[in-house]
């Protein structure tokens, strides 16, 4: 233990620490860092007057979480929403829909999400004549939970003129009913022009909204987030950091097309770096698994197509090849084997700029991958970008549409014994952002994390400090903040939680029962339980 001249802040003790010597019980914080750790003699005895104790009565401290994927401002707007995740039938989503109308003028648009066909009763796709029973005065347009599908009325359709005669974008699909007319359902770059029409909630809607969600990340353990989103989002987190109300650690990734601003935006932020900081581009190489879009090396099971390449392989190779010739690093989605195949390829093509620029690139998702492309993460050095939760969600329709592939289907032991690195997120709004389910579903593979479920190739769990190591260091070593945040160490911001329960100890469903008790980022009690 150091010595100090000056007294910590705040001293917790009688705790156990995650990945720290057993002896080391207690913890100093000083100036928003680590300053000390010892057993708990030594540490208490640098207290003075004004210290803040805190006895952890023997439970552990984890470092904070770093939720590493992350769509803020779209979870806060969906507060503010039509939330269709907990539907179990089209009836009972428009049912939710029919109460949205009842509560908005004629003309105005409602927009929404979360319906998911593989929880529905059916299976099968609503459709535009669905939503015109409910209003065709309003225009409306649905997210499916994946984010990748589009639910939309009539009116929609008619405002965007997407008619018969309409063809498939690239890398996108309209579905179309027997007499060759739009059904409502738009896939991929079908949405796109819908979407970039879509407006926020006015600020004095969403700020509380994002203010909340905030608020709620913390009572859920996490201090820091890697949030996909735009210029506008970056602005509107840099004024809340001018006015001391960001609350939360953001890690940007753009969308490719805003590339250009990319240096001149990271300058901005660059004093805060540890606050908010702008790490590279998004791009996407195909859809998802439930809308049938995620890019396959063999047709789905019982269907004729392999699913939908946003990008061609010269596309994505000259956009990532670009990118890190300017030294901007690249998240890549990629959902099917043969998209994940097509980035890695990209990434070993643009390797010798990569290297010389010392960027972290990424692949968001990785859901499905050849066994062959697995040891190219690590000699690549491309971090996994994966969410455990979207396991618990997917395992049903693994089986049904990839069959035997499914073996390879989030491959998170597979990857770390071949040395690459995994990194834990939530894709948030898309699925829950609790960490505990997420590593619930990590450790154990169990359909909608229902533990009576069998586990999902059980070969590919991984150990609970594994997973937790995905979720905190591995977050700040891939954003390069490795040396500030993710673990409890001297030196290091003191993003700490104390939590309820003996997970290490416990079987691995104590942790869907897991409370946090206290968050603390950079020292300060953003959250303690009553």
């Amino acid at each position: 233990m150091t010595k100090t001249n000056f007294h910590p802040e705040i001293i917790i003790y009688n705790g156990r620490l995650f990945d720290r010597p057993r002896k080391e019980s207690a913890v100093a914080i000083s100036g928003g860092r680590v300053l000390a750790l010892d057993n708990d003699d030594r540490i208490k005895a640098l207290a003075g007057p004004e210290t803040r104790q805190i006895d952890a009565r023997h439970r552990w401290l984890l470092p904070a979480f770093t939720d590493g994927h992350a769509h803020l401002t779209a979870t806060a707007a969906q507060r503010l929403q039509v939330d269709l995740r907990s539907c179990r039938s089209r009836g009972e989503a428009l049912n939710k829909v029919r109460e949205k109308v009842k509560r908005t003028p004629e003309g105005r648009w409602i927009w929404g999400g979360g319906w998911d066909v593989n929880r529905w009763e059916t299976r099968a796709y609503p459709t535009r004549s669905d939503l015109d029973a409910v209003s065709t005065r309003h225009l409306i347009a649905l997210r499916s939970k994946d984010g990748h599908g589009l639910w939309v009325n009539s009116a929609v359709l008619q405002k965007f003129a997407v008619t018969s005669g309409t063809p498939d974008p690239p890398g996108g699909r309209i579905l179309r009913d027997d007499s060759g007319e739009p059904n409502g359902i738009l896939l991929e770059t079908a949405r796109e022009a819908i979407l970039q029409s879509k407006t926020l909630p006015p600020e004095e809607e969403l700020i509380p909204a994002l203010l909340e969600t905030f608020r709620d990340f913390h009572r859920q353990g996490i201090t820091a987030a890697h949030c996909m989103e735009t210029p506008e989002e970056f602005h509107r987190y840099r004024k809340f950091l001018e006015e001391n109300i960001l609350k939360l650690r953001i890690f940007l990734y753009l969308p490719v097309r805003f590339q250009a601003q990319i240096k001149e935006l990271q300058n901005i932020c660059s004093r805060n770096a540890a606050r908010l900081q702008i790490c590279g581009v998004k791009l996407f190489a195909d859809g998802t698994l439930s809308s049938l879009t995620a890019d396959m090396l063999e047709n789905y099971e019982g269907a004729d197509h392999s699913g939908v390449a946003t990008l061609s392989q010269a596309e994505l190779t000259g956009q990532i090849m670009e990118a890190s010739a300017a030294g901007v690093a690249c998240a890549v989605h990629a959902i099917g084997d043969a998209a994940n195949r097509k980035v890695l390829d990209a990434f070993e093509k643009a390797w010798p700029e990569s290297r010389k620029h010392g960027l972290q690139h990424r692949i968001e998702h990785a859901q499905l991958l050849h066994p062959a492309d697995i040891p190219r993460f690590q000699r690549l050095n491309i971090t996994a970008s994966m969410q455990p939760r979207q396991l618990a969600t997917d395992i049903p329709q693994i089986g049904r549409f990839w069959g035997r592939r499914g073996r390879y289907a989030y491959s998170f032991n597979s990857l770390m014994q071949a040395g690459a690195r995994l990194m834990f997120g939530s894709d948030t709004p898309i699925e829950p952002y609790s960490p505990f389910e997420a590593l619930y579903s990590a450790v154990s593979r169990r359909a909608n994390c229902q533990p009576e479920s069998p586990a999902f190739f059980p070969e590919e769990q991984i150990s609970i400090s594994d997973a937790l190591r995905a979720y905190t260091f591995n977050g700040a070593q891939t954003v390069g903040m490795a040396s500030q945040m993710g673990s409890i160490s001297p030196g290091c911001l003191a993003d700490i939680i104390l939590i309820d329960t003996d997970i290490f100890n416990e079987p691995p469903e104590a942790l869907l029962q897991t409370r946090v008790l206290l968050t603390l980022q950079a020292g300060e009690i953003v959250f303690r339980a009553e």
